[in-house]
C-alpha cells in the first residue's frame, strides 16, 4: 500500500468514526480534515521535526496495528467458537498495556512540559522585572527633571 493510500484510509476512517459516538473523537473545526484536526497530517508532523520516513511509518503502524489487531480478534472468535470472554480478556490486557505505556510516557512528557513552561515562566518574569526596573528608573529621572524644572 502506498503512503498516500494509508493517509487517505486514516482520514476516511476518522471521518466515519465521527458518527459512532466513540469517546475522544474530534469533530471541530468542521472545515478541517479529521487527520488535520488530530494534528497528525503530514505537514504538521514534518513541521514538528519528523522526517517523511517517520511520518510514513506512523501511518503504516496506525493501519497495521489497528486493522491487524481487529483481524486477529476476529480469528480468535472463529477458533474459539465465538467465545467472547477470551476476546474481552485480550482487549482488557491490550488496554492495560496501552495505558501502562501511555502513563509511563505521559509522566515523562508532563515532566518535560512542566520544566519547559517553568523555564519560559522564569524568562518572562525576568523580562517583567527588568521592565519594572526600567520604568522605576525612568520615573526617578522624570522626578529629578521635574525637580530641576521647578527650581528654574
Amino acid at each position: 500500500m502506498t503512503n498516500r493510500v494509508l493517509e487517505t484510509w486514516i482520514n476516511e476512517t476518522l471521518t466515519d468514526a465521527e458518527h459512532l459516538d466513540i469517546p475522544g473523537v474530534i469533530v471541530k473545526p468542521e472545515h478541517k480534515n479529521p487527520i488535520s484536526r488530530y494534528q497528525v497530517d503530514r505537514n504538521t508532523l514534518i513541521i514538528a521535526g519528523l522526517s517523511s520516513e517517520i511520518v510514513d511509518r506512523i501511518y503504516r503502524c496506525l493501519f497495521v496495528y489497528s486493522v491487524g489487531f481487529f483481524e486477529l480478534l476476529k480469528l480468535v472468535l472463529l477458533k474459539t467458537s465465538k467465545n467472547y470472554q477470551i476476546v474481552t480478556a485480550i482487549w482488557k490486557v491490550f488496554h492495560v498495556l496501552l495505558e501502562y505505556c501511555c502513563k509511563t510516557d505521559y509522566k515523562l512528557l508532563v515532566a518535560e512540559i512542566t520544566q519547559k513552561h517553568q523555564e519560559e515562566k522564569e524568562i518572562l518574569e525576568q523580562k517583567f522585572t527588568d521592565k519594572i526596573e526600567s520604568y522605576v528608573d525612568n520615573e526617578r529621572v522624570l522626578k529629578q527633571n521635574m525637580d530641576v524644572m521647578q527650581i528654574y
